[in-house]
């Protein structure tokens, strides 16, 4: 139930790439900067870089230490690519400046979230045993869910015919049958979720869900339909539940501390916006969104 707060991001390739260009500028004198776990013709890897490395890496290693070797070696082929991208003066291409000042106020943009995020207080134990009674469902009658899932990527072109089709009564097998019918994409599994994993406002309604019942929500990117199966009864006690519920509250105070501060912000500064921006911006750059705060709500359901 924990949320997480984060900055969208650029691709790591443009982290690896500041990195590399910035060099071991910035770094302070910690044991892990000064440690030196390769050189490459001469040019040092610190052991903090790789750790920077790995943790923005997805590794699937089958060991921790095949993991940090496997990291160090896609490290060293970094660093040789950088040379000869240097040598080759692509560190003076304007496409390249512009991408590494971009990730360079990234990371600056995300150290000062994480500055702000450190000055959140722990709940004391009241709070935590509040937020535990007040939320039966996640807590003292908490269950895990067996459901036939139904994922539907959502479009553009496929919302407004999705969102017709749910408004009426639903049969899960004959749902299946139209989107095939429809040639619309979608995926059919068999799932199971805890209470934390469905649509935190609305528990109180897939509490009262019976099998094949039918409920249907979205969640990020898909149109979630889910038929019930099975339920089980999963209770958690305050002292397993203390740790998650005190995780929690930590990180809604965080957002909230950093929504203040980024209103606080925006009233103090001079912003200016200039008109006709879509002419100004060469469309063949606009690749990636801004970057924007992000809370990993969870949205509402509707049930049927």
């Amino acid at each position: 139930m924990e949320r997480k707060l984060w900055l969208k991001s650029l691709p790591l390739s443009a982290y690896a790439m500041l990195a590399t260009l910035m060099g071991c500028e910035g770094q302070t004198a910690s044991d892990g900067a000064a440690r030196i776990v390769a050189r490459v013709n001469g040019d040092p890897i610190s052991a903090a870089q790789l750790d920077v490395f790995v943790a923005h890496s997805d590794t699937s290693a089958d060991s921790q230490t095949r993991s940090l070797e496997k990291s160090l070696d896609d490290l060293v082929t970094q660093e040789l690519l950088s040379q000869q991208a240097i040598e080759k003066q692509l560190d003076r291409d304007p496409q390249v400046t512009l991408t590494a000042a971009m990730a360079q106020r990234q990371v600056l943009a995300q150290a000062y979230l994480d500055h702000i995020g450190q000055k959140v207080s722990k709940p004391d134990i009241n709070e935590i045993s509040a937020f535990y009674k007040s939320h039966p469902l996640l807590f003292e009658k908490r269950k895990i869910y067996e459901f036939r899932e139904i994922a539907i990527p959502f479009t553009p072109e496929s919302q407004d015919v999705i969102e017709t089709r749910l408004k009426h009564p639903i049969e899960f097998d004959a749902l299946s049958r139209w989107l095939q019918d429809q040639a619309i994409p979608h995926t059919s599994q068999t799932v199971v979720r805890a209470a934390e994993e469905l649509p935190l406002g609305r528990l109180d309604e897939f509490d009262r869900l019976k099998k094949g019942d039918i409920a249907w929500f979205k969640s990020g990117k898909d149109f979630l339909v889910l038929q019930l199966l099975n339920t089980k009864e999963a209770p958690l006690d305050p002292d397993e539940a203390a740790p998650r519920i005190e995780a929690f509250l930590i990180n809604q105070r965080r957002i909230a501390l950093i929504n203040s501060e980024l209103r606080r912000l925006r009233n103090a500064a001079t912003i200016e916006y200039f008109d006709d921006i879509e002419s100004t911006v060469n469309t063949s750059l606009k690749t990636r969104p801004p970057a924007e705060l992000v809370s990993n709500d969870v949205p509402g359901s509707n049930t049927h």
